[in-house]
């Protein structure tokens, strides 16, 4: 299992899309949010391979300035 934590800044104009967008990728959470359109999320995904994907998916999402991710775990199963 791999958790990251992710900084999104998104277009203030956009917000609220850039929201519901960001919730329609598989394993994402929303943990906070800013008038700034700072948005804290943690994307939980089972191979790195599946969250390089997402993370660029998250990158490229219409209204979504930039993207960062700024925590990252790795918890082999047991």
């Amino acid at each position: 299992m791999n958790i990251c934590g992710i900084l999104v800044h998104a277009k203030p104009t956009s917000f609220d899309a850039v929201r519901e967008r960001l919730l329609s990728v598989d394993g994402i959470e929303i943990h906070g949010m800013s008038d700034e359109g700072r948005v804290v999320i943690t994307l939980e995904e089972d191979d790195e391979d599946a969250m390089s994907d997402a993370l660029h998916k998250v990158q490229t999402l219409e209204g979504v300035i930039s993207a960062s991710m700024i925590y990252h775990h790795n918890e082999d199963e047991v």
